[in-house]
């Protein structure tokens, strides 16, 4: 519920100010933030400390940021392909590291022992055609690691996909299974008991018609979950609860609400009625992750007056009914993506700036 920066986190060298160009004409970089940086997510690592994925403009190469403290983050190599845009982590039991995402057309994993030093590795295609494919969750279980994603265009239709691994090295597609795949995608994969359980969209990627689920006893095969309380919105994220069951988090289609749902199994999902905490009149506002940490579950997200967002995190003791933290000034004119546990409190990866530059921020709780 109180959030301080991070004291210190290394920046790319992008977008630096030439002194010898003619100030504001055209796209002189002097009209973007320098350092700019994308994280997409963060993770705890077993020995300690936490690792953070992401990816830098204006070529798109991804990168790593690695603290022991939560406070002090320096940031590493990744993969020199570009495009590539790595958006998931996860830690597997023998403490891998598997981060996942897409290159290009194609989808890809990279391991890592201390989130400095990292391995890029082929995924085979899902479909095994020229559509794109791309990785967006990750989640580790006891079946190793399973990958969501999905096979189509940027945007238009898109088609559920999943890859499984036992070491995040060697990956093998599932094969499709046309009723439980079809005009959707995975967005959220946790592990849930000796299975796993996926959240995603429904509908075009540009226009989603609503939220799905899925669960499997081995991330090989599926089944999937359409349920009333999924019409009208989006599941972005999943977190096994420390209450039990599971909670999703989202927002309406219109991000003019905050959505939850919460399942004791998975397989049978109901929507949090509508409160004050989760909407704010005349504003957008939406959830994109949420964590179990302690006896509650910490969603993180934003809203939106007009331009620039306001970062902002809810606190649940039962997934049903959630309390608004204040913000901080920290949080102004700044996003939350995605957030891990730091012992008591928490970490959170996120931009500034957005949407006209992402300065890479990092936020920690409690905060001091």
């Amino acid at each position: 519920m109180d959030w301080g920066q991070a004291a210190s986190l290394e920046r790319p060298v992008n977008f630096e100010a030439d002194p010898s160009a003619p100030p504001w004409k055209g796209d002189h970089p002097n009209l973007r933030f320098a350092g700019q940086a994308i994280l997409t997510d963060v993770v705890g690592m077993p020995g300690g400390g936490h690792v953070a994925i992401g990816y830098v403009p204006p070529n798109w190469q991804p990168a790593a940021w690695t603290s022991a403290d939560g406070a002090n983050w320096a940031m590493h190599a990744v993969d020199p392909t570009t495009p590539t845009f790595p958006v998931a982590l996860a830690v597997g039991a023998d403490g891998v590291i598997v981060a996942v995402g897409r290159s290009g057309r194609l989808p890809v994993a990279w391991t890592t022992a201390d989130g400095v030093t990292w391995r890029r590795h082929p995924v085979p295609l899902a479909a095994g055609s020229e559509v794109a494919e791309r990785m967006t969750s990750v989640a580790a279980g006891a079946h190793g690691f399973v990958a969501g994603g999905s096979v189509g265009p940027e945007l238009l239709g898109r088609h559920a996909s999943f890859w499984t691994s036992a070491d995040g090295i060697a990956w093998h597609p599932v094969p499709d299974d046309a009723a439980a795949f079809a005009d959707a995608e995975v967005r959220a994969i946790t592990a849930f008991g000796e299975g796993f359980v996926a959240v995603g969209a429904v509908g075009p990627a540009q226009e989603p018609t609503g939220a799905v689920a899925w669960t499997s006893p081995d991330g090989a095969t599926w089944t999937r979950v359409d349920e009333a309380g999924f019409s009208g919105g989006t599941a972005v994220a999943i977190a096994a609860a420390p209450f039990g069951g599971l909670v999703a988090v989202g927002a309406d289609l219109d991000r003019r609400e905050a959505l939850t749902w919460t399942s004791p199994d998975g397989q049978h999902w109901t929507r949090a009625p509508s409160e004050p905490s989760r909407v704010y009149p005349g504003r957008f506002v939406w959830m994109t992750d949420v964590a179990a940490i302690g006896d509650i579950v910490i969603a993180i997200g934003d809203y939106q007056a007009l331009q620039r967002g306001t970062a902002i995190a809810w606190v649940s003791r039962d997934g049903i009914h959630w309390d608004r933290a204040h913000s901080a000034p920290v949080q102004e004119q700044a996003e939350f993506y995605a957030i891990a546990p730091r012992g008591i409190g928490a970490v959170v990866v996120g931009s500034f700036g957005a949407p006209d530059s992402y300065v890479p921020r990092i936020w920690i709780s409690p905060a001091r």
